[in-house]
Order: structure tokens, then sequence, then C-alpha cells
């Protein structure tokens, strides 16, 4: 069983990813950005715990895009295969307008 989370690295997202790694079988897609790929990296590190690393899969994208910003070969390639879609990411920016939220 395969799940895709977005907010990973999020407050809620990275418990989320701790327990998907610990209860659930298959691999682990977490969207992020380009600029936070190093980041995620040592998160991956801490919800693995030294097992199976390649479980937790990054998928480059941003939200702000439209199709999530992934390659959109990844999406053809991946079509069917994805059991669970947990959504958690968010903007937190109180004073964002309309537009940016």
């Amino acid at each position: 069983m395969s799940s895709f989370v977005t907010g990973a690295t999020g407050f809620i997202g990275r418990h989320l990813v701790s327990e998907l790694v610990d209860h659930r079988e298959g691999p682990i897609f977490v969207l992020v950005r380009p600029s936070s790929l190093s980041r995620m990296e040592t998160m991956v590190q801490q919800w693995t715990r030294g097992s199976d690393s390649s479980r937790v899969v990054p998928v480059i994208g941003d939200l702000g895009e439209p199709g999530l910003g992934v390659d959109p070969g990844w999406v053809t390639d991946h079509v069917g295969k994805v059991d669970h879609f947990f959504h958690l990411a968010a903007i937190y920016d109180m004073t964002a307008d309309d537009a940016a939220n």
C-alpha cells in the first residue's frame, strides 16, 4: 500500500509520516519543493531511524503550481499506484491575501 503526503515537513505531517513508516507497508511519497530537498533528506533519516530509507520517496513539486508542480511523467507512471493521499500542506501566514491563500 502506498501513500502520498503533502505538508510532510509540517507539524502534523512529520508525525503522520513517522506513523506511516512504523505501521504501514509500501512507499510513502512526500511532496517537496526543490529548495527544501536537503531538509527533507534529513527528515527521512529521522523517520526511518536507519531502516529502509528508500520507503520515503521525495517527489519534487510545489503546492502553488498546477498539478502540484509534479512532473507529468511521474504522475503517468504512478496513476493507480497511490492508495492514500494525505493533503496536510497549508499557508500559515495569517497576513496572506486571498490570492496567496
